[in-house]
């Protein structure tokens, strides 16, 4: 009814994919881009699974891919035919085959996460070895020449880098824009001391990774989730499907976290896995809500075999209550504050500036279609999965913290759940019982 233009920018490195893709038969293309997806899914999970060491058996799988396609994220990412779902299960990817140092597979894991840049920074948390550094260096060399190759060289890199800027001015306050800067401005924050807002967080995210990474001396593995949990805080570009990204640590925590840190993972868990904007915009709470007590009993499924009793513990019970909380609090101030979708609310008598170029456009209708609007709850809303994903970091510290606890000291050795020396020993140091003879 009306002219549309949405726009997208990414890097060149990847328009020979797009090109053969774009090229193929629509049905064909989407069969091949639906299975894509969908192997993305199924490698978050099964490296979800290595990284928590637990059985593999069928149940464990496939309520595994049950939480992860019933959250929020993963049905946006789905829907939308979102790269983020790619891109993050080319992060799984990488970090499975960093730890089983696999060169090829992570190298080409490393290039498949470049997919959507602003997701593959993560992995820069799980670089501690000259191999490491040589296979991150190697993939980056091999995604440069394949962007300058494809782009038009140095000319079309600097095009890219001014076009992703230009994309990144006209959607920086809308409400598409799961950032920091972005709910300060729907708060009723000027625009200026909403962007210093949003680098002020940005800096604390990464400045609280590293400190964290330091201080806890967490492994190479555990630093790359962080990371993965922080990222939102620090990007000044974050749609909803990009929380796609925190399934991995979702799921590991679900799989392996017990006592504090399983209390604090649940809780992140209907914070970052809930679509709570959605009840402002998409005018359907019960199906919002059905999916995210879906996710929370997920999560309570998903448990360690040693917390996997009969009856719920705290953590469950901890996750179960804090979405029933939060659903009473904001289904009726997003009732009263629905927000507007593109191009749904686009006006039919729209027409675009001649003089524009495509972010110019895109800037324009969203402008027209209310997505510039503020609106406190709105905000409030948005802020919601930001602080589950720094929940959800101090969960992956605490629970590395837990099983720092858990290991023995340097010496000795867990048997059977009972600690014992090692052996020999000298006489004068040996152990013995009451009754053994002297």
């Amino acid at each position: 009814r009306h002219a549309e233009l949405l726009p997208f920018v990414g890097p060149a490195a990847f328009l020979p994919f797009w090109s053969l893709l774009a090229r193929l038969p629509y049905s064909v293309a989407l069969v091949v881009w639906s299975a894509l997806l969908l192997a993305a899914i199924l490698t978050i999970v099964g490296v979800a699974l290595r990284l928590a060491r637990v059985p593999r058996d069928p149940w464990r799988y496939g309520l595994a891919i049950a939480t992860a396609i019933a959250s929020a994220p993963a049905i946006g990412a789905l829907a939308l035919g979102q790269a983020a779902l790619v891109a993050a299960g080319g992060v799984a990817a990488a970090i499975a085959a960093y730890g089983a140092r696999w060169a090829a597979a992570a190298a080409g894991a490393t290039l498949l996460a470049a997919l959507q840049p602003n997701l593959a920074l993560v992995l820069a948390a799980r670089l501690r070895s000259r191999w490491d550094v040589a296979i991150a260096g190697g993939a980056a060399a091999a995604f440069a020449c394949l962007g300058l190759a494809a782009g038009g060289g140095a000319a079309g890199f600097a095009a890219y880098l001014h076009r992703l800027g230009a994309h990144a001015a006209a959607e920086r306050f809308v409400i598409i824009q799961h950032t920091p800067a972005s709910v300060a401005y729907s708060l009723g924050v000027p625009a200026m001391a909403a962007a210093a807002i949003g680098a002020a967080v940005a800096f604390t995210a990464v400045a609280a990774a590293v400190l964290a990474i330091v201080r806890e001396r967490l492994d190479a593995t555990t630093a790359t989730l962080v990371a993965c949990a922080l990222l939102p805080l620090a990007m000044p570009f974050f749609h909803e499907p990009d929380f796609v990204l925190e399934l991995l640590p979702v799921l590991v925590l679900s799989l392996r976290a017990q006592g504090r840190a399983r209390e604090l993972a649940a809780v992140a868990t209907v914070f970052v896995l809930v679509d709570w904007f959605g009840l402002a915009q998409r005018h359907a709470p019960g199906q919002i809500l059905c999916l995210g007590f879906a996710v929370a009993f997920g999560f309570i499924g998903l448990r360690p075999p040693a917390a996997a009793i009969s009856r719920f513990g705290r953590a469950d019970l901890t996750g179960l209550l804090a979405l029933a909380l939060l659903a009473v609090a904001a289904t009726g101030p997003a009732a009263a504050h629905p927000a507007p979708t593109w191009p749904d609310r686009l006006p039919a008598h729209y027409a675009a500036p001649p003089a524009a170029d495509a972010s110019g456009v895109w800037g324009d209708e969203q402008r027209a279609a209310g997505l510039r609007a503020r609106d406190p709850v709105w905000g409030l809303l948005r802020a919601i999965p930001l602080a589950g994903c720094a929940l959800l970091a101090a969960a992956l510290i605490a629970d590395r913290r837990r099983e720092r606890r858990a290991q023995p000291r340097a010496g000795y050795r867990r048997e059977a759940g009972v600690l014992t020396v090692p052996a020999p020993l000298p006489a004068a140091l040996r152990l013995r019982r009451r009754d053994e003879p002297a």
